[in-house]
């Protein structure tokens, strides 16, 4: 007689436990050895191991035709819902890893990425978890050559650049503020006026693109008939913001840049109030369902931070 089996002992091995079960619904060996498509001998051998597995007698070898034990049927029953599950299981794993899982290519300008964006990637994570986001930092005109290439799907931006093959959604009109040393003269002010700032060093950013940020800043303020004494320009937003920390020029930002945050810098509202869009474009017509949500989620970010804006002055970046 067998030996009762350990209680700790683990159990059980699932081939062994589908060739049972081949067996037994074969009624035999030799037909159960075919349906496996192997030899019976090596068959014989896998049952014989889960008898000793699981220390009882499954099959009455001396019965003809082959017949089941009362462990046997016991196991039997127990085995065939077990293995449906299992297969089950392995199905929906396997349609799990075939099926793609969403891909969205975001670039945003140097002006936008620092900005709005991270809380926008944060909650499109949220809204699909599963999709691979990749994010690069583009100037608008870069931006629009990349979205006609295929090479991203969705884009942020300040400026306005019209093509037909793109559609274009203007997110927000930020107000701009200026920044400015913190031991400025007018840094004393709670609002400054545009004129205040034209004899100081502007800086402008980027540096690389035409048309950029920086010129729409200028054009804002060549409309007003205003111009700074002199223009430094470079690549990005917080290398614009070293050097005004460093107390070499000042520059105006989206009123987001507040959150950029230095104990050299003072961000000052402007006496008249200026706004800069924040631009999204994509392919027109593109019907990526990851870039619907993503626009869904951008849409309802904006509408948030608008709203907290008119709560809580000063409180506008999402």
């Amino acid at each position: 007689m067998m030996a009762r089996p350990h209680q700790d002992r683990v159990l059980m091995d699932l081939k062994r436990l589908r060739y049972f079960v081949a067996v037994a619904d074969a009624g035999g060996f030799t037909r159960a050895a075919q349906i496996l498509h192997m030899s019976q001998p090596p068959l014989s051998r896998r049952i014989h191991e889960l008898e000793e597995e699981l220390q009882v007698r499954l099959l009455d070898r001396d019965a003809r035709p082959l017949a089941l034990t009362e462990a046997g049927k016991f196991l039997l029953d127990a085995a065939r819902p077990i293995l449906r599950r299992v297969e089950q299981l392995e199905r929906s794993m396997r349609e799990f890893t075939q099926v793609e899982r969403p891909v969205l290519r975001v670039a945003a300008s140097p002006s936008a990425a620092p900005l709005a964006l991270p809380t926008i990637l944060r909650r499109f994570r949220a809204a699909l978890p599963l999709a691979n986001v990749s994010l690069l930092e583009l100037t608008s005109p870069e931006q629009i050559k990349a979205l006609k290439a295929g090479l991203v799907d969705v884009a942020f931006g300040r400026v306005r650049i019209d093509d037909p093959l793109i559609h274009r959604v203007v997110l927000d009109d930020e107000p701009l503020v200026a920044a400015v040393p913190l031991d400025h003269p007018l840094a004393a002010q709670s609002a400054l006026a545009l004129e205040e700032l034209m004899d100081g060093t502007m800086v402008l950013f980027p540096n690389d693109a035409r048309p950029s940020f920086g010129d729409s800043l200028l054009s804002l303020l060549h409309d007003r008939g205003l111009a700074p004494q002199e223009v430094i320009e470079v690549r990005d937003l917080h290398t614009a913001m070293t050097l005004v920390a460093a107390g070499e020029a000042f520059t105006l930002a989206p009123e987001a840049a507040r959150h950029f945050s230095h104990p050299e810098i003072a961000f000052r509202d402007l006496s008249e109030p200026l706004s800069t869009p924040l631009i999204l474009a994509s392919r027109r017509g593109d019907q990526n369902p990851a870039l619907q949500v993503f626009i869904s989620v951008a849409e309802a970010a904006l509408r948030q931070a608008r709203a907290a804006s008119d709560a809580t002055p000063g409180a506008r970046a999402p």
